[in-house]
């Protein structure tokens, strides 16, 4: 059985380097973690666990940090972690299991799937500590870096082991403003291959900034053609341009975004969902139906939410707006096999029909003003729509609209 050591490199990660590290134990032979300047109790709790600690200046240089920790490994393999990455007990077991069957020399690095809320995708998770000794592999890129000269046969991808990177809240806004600061030096020092222009603009993209990110996004499309950076960055831009109230580039971002890859789902689900925010329910649902049909690609950073949940509860609102009842309980039954974050009106939903629950009306002043509306023709799935957003269940809803139709066929409003 091979060995492997555990190599990271820290700062400041006091509040979770033992969390971290409890999550290594079980298939990791050393500890390696290489501190890069922390002013807490990180080290400390670092030793007291078992793990070697060395020191490493920071030099605004992630893959030097990183070259340094797998230097300091004695271990066949070494496996990467960040100080405030998860690993469920399930996937630290599969890692083990890894080591024992997987693990060999005629392999060069094992990938993993790396989770960071909403996106996913591969990391070169697991490599052979004699290719970093020859020089045949090495870390590279001052930020977001990656391990260069793996041979793509040599490598292996495991889609049922996933490492969930979990910042704590008050960390997310030191990371971003370290990254732009990286991404700014590293640029003005002459980087502007595609790799880091892509880079630099998802960082700007992020950070909400506006005039130093619609440069770098001008430089990137007139430079990069590869069509896996241009669509994420096309998916991002949307998020952005609704963040500063511009709708209409928003939706020409996912226009373009469905141009540059049309087999991916984030641009179908975006659009579909602003059909559906906007009442327009009925051209939501085919590029909703669309999105929920595509499977998570192997490649890039996907969005999670576009491939799990995302598609589907928005096509259950898109259908209960329509009065598609069936339609609308088969979607929401769909989404809760995905765990959706808020599932309580979904679970309503695929449980309820009139066989089920008893009508419960609105309450009378809704009533009246889901009377009156309907009554002055306002299209019915915008009442219905305000009507979720004010927190009322399916039934409710239902037993509101069904109200208004039996006064109005009976002569009333």
């Amino acid at each position: 059985m091979s060995t492997l050591s555990l190599a990271m490199i820290v700062k400041n990660e006091g509040a979770t380097i033992e969390r971290a590290l409890n999550c290594a134990k079980l298939f990791s032979d050393e500890m390696v973690v290489v501190d890069t300047g922390s002013t807490d109790d990180t080290v400390a709790k670092a030793a007291a666990m078992g793990a070697i600690v060395h020191r490493f200046a920071w030099i605004d240089d992630f893959a030097a940090a990183r070259n340094f920790a797998f230097s300091k490994c004695v271990k066949d393999w070494i496996i990467w972690l960040d100080g405030d990455d998860v690993i469920s007990p399930d996937n630290q077991g599969r890692i083990l299991e890894l080591k024992r069957s997987v693990l060999n020399d005629e392999l060069q690095a094992i990938y993993l799937r790396y989770l960071y809320p909403p996106f996913q995708q591969w990391r070169e998770r697991m490599a052979r500590r004699d290719l970093f000794v020859e020089g045949r592999l090495r870390w590279k890129e001052p930020i977001h870096e990656f391990i260069d000269g793996i041979e793509g046969q040599k490598a292996k991808y495991f889609d049922n082991i996933a490492i969930l990177h979990a910042t704590p809240p008050d960390r997310h806004v030191l990371k971003k403003d370290r990254n732009i600061t990286i991404l700014r030096k590293h640029f003005n020092n002459g980087a502007t291959d595609d790799r880091s222009l892509y880079v630099y603009a998802v960082e700007c993209l992020h950070s909400l900034l506006k005039v130093e990110g619609e440069q770098i996004l001008a430089r990137f499309f007139a430079q990069v053609k590869i069509p896996e950076y241009r669509y994420e960055i096309c998916c991002k831009m949307h998020n952005f341009y609704m963040h500063f109230s511009e709708p209409q580039r928003a939706l020409e971002a996912l226009s373009k975004a469905i141009v540059e890859d049309p087999s991916r789902a984030e641009a179908y689900y975006k659009l579909g969902r602003r059909l559906n925010e906007t009442d327009r329910p009925a051209a939501a649902i085919p590029l909703l139906a669309l999105a929920g049909m595509i499977r998570t690609p192997s490649y890039g950073t996907p969005e999670a939410e576009a491939y799990t949940y995302g598609p589907w509860e928005s096509l259950a609102h898109a259908h209960f707006r329509l009065e598609q009842w069936d339609a609308a309980r088969q979607s929401a039954r769909k989404t809760l096999e995905h765990d959706p974050p808020q599932p309580q009106w979904l679970t309503e939903l695929a449980r309820w029909g009139e066989a089920e629950f008893a009508p419960e009306p609105l309450p009378p002043q809704w009533q009246e003003w889901t009377e009156g509306n309907l009554g002055k023709s306002v299209p019915r799935w915008t009442v219905i729509r305000i009507l979720e957003e004010n927190g009322f269940g399916p039934n409710q809803i239902r037993s509101g609209i069904m109200t208004f139709d039996r006064k109005r066929a009976a002569g009333g409003s």
